[in-house]
């Protein structure tokens, strides 16, 4: 099938997916009475000075995180007690980042009016092993539910890690609630220490305002989390199951975007010990779902 985006649909709700943009979700959105509403920041349409380049993508949408999510300190690791090095792919850094998935290109291999499926093959650079991905996006029951999962199809074992980066709007007094049981505050190079006690002043188990300047990791989250945008009526929510038990939270200053990012291990896990261990034969997947609440707009 075609790589060009397309349009999935079920209700008032409107979905963009890009296959040969790193198989992202470009834009989301809900047709209402007042017009549309995002609710995850939209890429620029095509066309003028908006260019869609994997190398040097748009702060926008939601990328797959695949095979591992965040940063790999210095862009190497061990395995199985051989070291692999890995390209350095965080800019002005040393580190690789954010996987292999939201670099390439992925082939549809079904599509239907409110759902569709992507895959893309590794050739096993800059990774122990061959693997598969395979993504899902299906618009059922007033939101958007988005699975992602690695097959391994070798005899030879390998680490995995899988998450999704969506990308919010900042609109006024936006509000996030969920509950963490650990923090894992970055020191040098964005690199965590961790777990730490989560302090008071970044417990949002009770809804609290979204603090600017966070690229952050919390652990032991419970799979549920509220956006919420009270001065529009608006709200989003979160919800997920093992093994999306650690989120990333990026709220880089001065920034009409933030970053809320379920993810199944925390940065440089792979260095600690603390990767899912994928071996031949097997298969590793997440689901996330998003659910607007609207009720309020008028």
């Amino acid at each position: 099938m075609s790589e060009a985006r397309f349009i999935m649909e079920h209700g008032d709700l409107r979905a963009e997916i890009d296959p040969a943009y790193g198989g992202r979700l470009t834009a989301f959105w809900s047709r209402t009475p007042r017009g549309r509403i995002d609710w995850i920041v939209p890429l620029p349409p095509i066309g003028g000075q908006a260019v869609r380049d994997v190398t040097a993508p748009h702060k926008a949408g939601m990328f797959p995180l695949v095979p591992f999510s965040n940063r790999i300190k210095d862009a190497r690791f061990t395995f199985d007690g051989v070291e692999h090095r890995l390209q350095a792919t965080e800019t002005g850094k040393p580190h690789a980042i954010h996987g292999h998935g939201c670099r390439v290109v992925w082939q549809v291999s079904r599509r239907l009016k409110s759902s569709t499926e992507l895959r893309y093959r590794h050739d096993g650079a800059d990774w122990p092993a061959t693997y598969s991905a395979n993504q899902r996006f299906t618009l059922r029951d007033g939101g958007l539910v988005v699975e992602l999962s690695v097959d391994n199809p070798g005899a030879a074992a390998m680490p995995v890690g899988l998450g999704m980066h969506p990308f919010f709007p900042i609109r006024a007094g936006v509000r996030v609630t969920s509950q963490f049981d650990t923090i894992w505050p970055p020191m040098k190079d964005s690199i965590p220490n961790g777990p730490q006690t989560l302090p008071a002043e970044l417990d949002f188990s009770g809804g609290r305002s979204l603090p600017s300047g966070l690229d952050t990791g919390f652990g032991g989250w419970d799979g549920r989390a509220r956006i919420a945008w009270p001065a529009d009526g608006l709200a989003l929510e979160i919800s997920a199951a093992a093994p999306l038990d650690h989120v990333i939270i990026f709220s880089p200053q001065a920034q009409s975007f933030f970053c809320f990012e379920p993810v199944s291990h925390p940065i440089n896990a792979i260095n600690d010990g603390e990767m899912h261990r994928l071996n031949g034969g097997g298969r590793f997947s997440i689901s996330l779902r998003l659910q607007p609440i609207h009720e309020a707009v008028k």
